[in-house]
């Protein structure tokens, strides 16, 4: 080999060990970002609710202190509620249901994600309201920024309440129900707590270190082909100066 092709050829094993590395980097940092914010949930888990007062001030505070554990009393209200699809438990397909929780006059509704409901195999568009409880009831759970996200591909079309969404998005939805939203979403505890016990939705909602196992074993991968090219690197070069 001349010396122009061995350099360009060291040059390129060089630039791919470095990609190979960075990626096994990146993958690790998501590892360790997903085990500090499941550190996170776990220290407020232990922690007390924090009750959300009936007033504007207290429900945006409520929103800059996410993620928390928190209770609001309200009143259910089944016709804005809207059904986020595609979620999947357990292998099956189906909805997350929110629905929003009047806390008093002119105050923004508060979301309540009230749990998981597997979707019709028939027909995606049928979905059935879980029942609701009649009245002023205390929800308890855990107040987070929003509900986890999917990609969504093309024109999101037409938005409606009630009506099945991709993902939730508060200004689309205080434009189909011509209400105000607080910037956060109760994920309902798993108890049923508030009045829901019975309903049969489920609420065991994602864990944030769930994945890091695959973070890591992609890491892996790319530093087992750094190695491997580097390898590849002496084995050759041995080889190309054996022959000369």
């Amino acid at each position: 080999m001349s010396p122009a092709k061995l350099i360009t050829a060291l040059i390129a094993a060089a630039l791919a060990m470095a990609a190979a590395i960075s990626l096994g980097n990146w993958q690790m940092r998501r590892g360790d970002a997903k085990l500090a914010l499941q550190a996170q949930a776990d220290e407020v888990a232990r922690a007390s609710p924090i009750e959300i007062a009936p007033t504007l001030s207290a429900i945006e505070a409520a929103a800059g202190r996410v993620p928390q554990k928190v209770r609001a009393d309200g009143v259910f209200d089944p016709a804005g509620t809207v059904y986020l699809d595609n979620r999947m438990l357990d292998g099956v397909a189906g909805y997350y249901v929110i629905t929003p929780l009047l806390m008093g006059e002119g105050l923004p509704a508060v979301l309540i994600d009230r749990g998981w409901k597997a979707r019709d195999m028939q027909d995606r568009t049928r979905v059935s309201a879980a029942t609701l409880p009649s009245g002023r009831v205390s929800v308890e759970g855990l107040a987070v920024p929003r509900p986890s996200a999917l990609f969504e591909l093309g024109d999101k079309g037409e938005q409606r309440v009630p009506g099945i969404w991709q993902n939730l998005d508060y200004a689309a939805y205080e434009q189909a129900t011509g209400r105000k939203v607080a910037r956060f979403v109760i994920q309902q505890r798993a108890d049923g707590q508030g009045g829901n016990a019975g309903d049969g939705l489920r609420r065991e909602w994602p864990r944030p270190a769930s994945g890091v196992e695959k973070h890591r074993g992609y890491a892996f991968q790319w530093y087992s082909l750094a190695v491997l090219i580097a390898a590849l690197v002496v084995y050759f070069g041995w080889k190309s100066w054996r022959a000369r």
